[in-house]
């Protein structure tokens, strides 16, 4: 009998031996290389596998984030392990594998900063390492706006210096404009004094947005993020016969072609004045009752928070819910997170600087202030722009000694770097024009760095987009 098929089935079994013995060394290859790999990675602590940040946002918005990536779950971090160089205001939340690093406030423009984390551990122990990443901040747009008696008026975008002034929209009778990071909303008004309200993208013509009806509109404010935008609005041919006045109104400018929104508390909800609280959905809303409330824009039906009584609603400040309000005993500061309150601290020497005026928050519990100083004959002698800490401290930042220049606003960079003052040159001769927000024809905007006081630049133009709101 043939001897065939028995060789042929030895074959295919010393083979198939043969495979096995060498997937079995392979595989156990693999587990060595890997308990290598991970002794070496233990060995070694945590390590970085990505980090996330958006460097642009970044300087334009509080509430922006670092988050760190490694490649093994960590054990509790504490904020004490964790350095921000140049030094900026944090919150941490650490889970798994991810550190993030929340900036309380926007961070300074076109600057380089460093976050490290020492003494990072892994959840399963061993040695500890210490992570850290830096990047530059991005340069956020500015905006001015310049009116022009001959021509168009002009929306500029320019850097710091003002050298580099690149006309982004022209349109006729341009009373205000607000920018964010989602687009700028302009406010025309046509001849027979309708305001129009449009959003400029960059993307295509300007989207009209529809209005409530034919009337006029004012305090135009836009969200720092969601694309919100709210303004008050009244019929023209409001009168005895009724009408709508002073009503507030939401749009979106990822829809501008949908009907705006109302929004009413209160026995009179006519506004006086109103703002959008940065980082969330809220508002905080004066109305004709001298009622402060605050409002849920995500629940309408909600029923807002009563804030108490006030005169004037002088500012929110960007990354921490705290508004600067006048109130019949005095301005207080009050804190949106737990509705407490307390007076605004005053300025160190605040007799010698002269009478105050108008109070800005920026950041860190600091605010820009005006001072008027009076002559002897009982007129204004000069003009003092301050930066005043939280603790009180005084710096001086900008003094008009032109009897005949006047402070119009002041308003401040998003990370408080940089203040801007708006002056309208030689007052008595410059006169207002016929729109329906009149300003002084001639209106100059000097940009300050708060750091050293030193003037970077002057620009012509108003209503620069560092303004949450438009000069009253």
């Amino acid at each position: 009998m043939s001897t065939e098929p028995a060789t042929r089935a030895a074959r295919r079994r010393r083979a198939g031996g043969g495979f096995t013995r060498m997937l079995a060394i392979v595989i156990a290859g693999l587990v060595v290389a890997g308990a290598v790999g991970a002794a070496v990675s233990l060995a070694q602590g945590p390590r970085v596998s990505a980090v996330a940040v958006d460097a642009q946002a970044a300087a334009e918005a509080a509430g922006q984030r670092i988050v760190f990536t490694t490649n093994q779950p960590l054990a509790e971090i504490d904020p004490a392990q964790v350095s921000v160089e140049p030094a900026a205001a944090f919150t941490l939340e650490a889970a798994g594998r991810n550190i993030a690093v929340e900036f309380t406030y926007p961070l300074d423009p076109d600057t380089e900063y460093r976050v490290e984390i020492t003494g990072v551990e892994g959840s399963s122990g061993g040695p500890t390492a210490t992570l850290a990443h830096a990047f530059t901040t991005g340069i956020p747009p500015l905006y001015v706006l310049q009116r022009r008696a001959d021509e168009d008026d002009v929306i500029f975008s320019s850097n710091l210096a003002g050298d580099e002034a690149v006309p982004v929209h022209t349109a006729a009778q341009i009373e205000d404009f607000r920018a964010s990071r989602d687009g700028i909303v302009v406010h025309t008004t046509d001849a027979d004094g309708a305001a129009a309200l449009s959003v400029v993208t960059g993307e295509g013509d300007p989207a009209e947005f529809t209005m409530p009806g034919e009337g006029t509109i004012t305090t135009l404010q836009a969200a720092d993020h969601g694309g919100l935008v709210g303004y008050t609005y009244t019929d023209l041919d409001i009168g005895a016969g009724g009408g709508i006045e002073a009503a507030l109104y939401l749009a979106r400018m990822d829809d501008p072609a949908a009907e705006p929104t109302r929004i009413e508390v209160g026995e009179d909800a006519r506004v006086v004045q109103w703002a959008f609280v940065p980082q969330t959905s809220a508002l905080v809303v004066l109305t004709f009752d001298g009622q402060l409330r605050l409002v849920e824009t995500r629940d309408l039906d909600a029923e807002p928070v009563l804030l108490g009584g006030a005169l004037a609603l002088s500012g929110v400040e960007r990354g921490t819910g705290r508004v600067i309000v006048e109130r019949t005993e005095g301005t207080v500061v009050l804190d949106l997170t737990d509705l407490s309150e307390e007076p605004l601290v005053a300025a160190e020497g605040a007799e010698a600087l002269g009478i105050p005026g108008p109070v800005t928050p920026t950041v860190e519990g600091a605010t820009l202030r005006t001072f008027t100083q009076m002559g002897a004959d009982g007129f204004p002698q000069s003009q003092l722009i301050a930066s005043v800490a939280a603790d009180g401290a005084v710096t001086p930042l900008l003094e008009l000694t032109d009897r005949g220049d006047a402070v119009m606003q002041t308003c401040a960079s998003p990370s408080g770097r940089y203040a801007a003052v708006i002056v309208a040159p030689d007052l008595a001769e410059n006169p207002y024009d016929l729109y329906t927000r009149p300003l002084p024809e001639r209106l100059e905007t000097t940009i300050v760095d708060t750091a050293d006081a030193e003037v970077v630049t002057t620009l012509q133009g108003t209503d620069i987009s560092w303004c949450a709101v438009a000069m009253p």
